[in-house]
């Protein structure tokens, strides 16, 4: 009878429906919402971390626009009010992404080569586009400062943060979209089956990550440093791809 459910558990089905129906057909529905919750948790975890991004920006802005008239802390208290909801939208997504992945910690892959094939190909033309986004704020900001404006100079700063939290959230999007048609690593993670490369490219990745958001706040913050400071962003992209490159194929 183990052995009966364990094959339920495998085809993603009842035991009736295994003993008397069509389980080809069966495993093409997608049973327990997947697809929804990997869309939710991609979207609110590309949402929240470019909220972060982009309310130092609008600070940094607003800084530049009602410099006189608000005083900077205020406008500092607003900045953390919006870090503390993407935050806590974080929490909540994560928490709850989690929870799904214990519940269903086996699920039937029901997608198609069509289906990965048409997203393949707009994976690629995101992740270039997340990058033009990236340099043609370079070049807006400096173009900025060339007019040797100080208003303008300023406010570049905060411009450019605008399109790399753009940037972000297509990278962070399309990654988790990415991940979302690789069934059989989602399987192999939650049965505890996945290579020691690929846990431990995971971990430094998201050690490499928050360091870099430490140091974008300090030297934001501490140093007013924030047109420059957002270059630890793409810099710790290159990190984790290095990572994956070295230990993420180790068994």
């Amino acid at each position: 009878m183990e052995k009966i459910l364990q094959l339920c558990e495998m085809f993603c089905c009842n035991l009736d429906t295994l003993i008397k129906g069509n389980v080809t057909r069966e495993e093409k529905e997608d049973l327990y919402g997947y697809d929804q919750q990997m869309n939710r948790f991609s979207l609110l975890t590309a949402s929240s971390v470019a909220m972060i991004i982009a309310s130092v920006g609008l600070m940094v802005i607003l800084e530049v626009l009602l410099q006189g008239i608000v005083h900077e802390d205020v406008m500092a208290i607003g900045m953390f009010a919006m870090v503390g909801i993407a935050v806590s939208i974080l929490i909540v997504s994560g928490i709850n992404h989690r929870y799904f992945k214990k519940r269903y910690s086996t699920v039937q892959d029901f997608y198609t080569e069509e289906e990965r094939y048409r997203f393949n190909r707009k994976f690629a033309v995101a992740i270039a586009a997340g990058v033009c986004l990236i340099l043609f704020g370079l070049c807006l900001n400096m173009g900025l400062e060339l007019l040797e404006d100080p208003v303008l100079e300023e406010a570049g700063g905060g411009i450019q943060l605008f399109f790399v939290a753009a940037a972000v959230w297509i990278f962070i999007y399309f990654g988790v979209q990415r991940a979302k048609y690789e069934v059989g690593e989602y399987n192999k993670k939650n049965r505890g089956e996945q290579d020691s490369g690929a846990k431990l490219t995971g971990k430094i990745s998201g050690v490499i990550m928050l360091l870099a958001t430490a140091i974008f706040f300090y030297f934001g913050l501490v140093l007013d440093m924030f047109r420059i400071a957002w270059v630890v962003f793409p810099i710790g992209g290159l990190l984790c791809a290095a990572a994956n490159v070295i230990w993420g194929d180790k068994k």
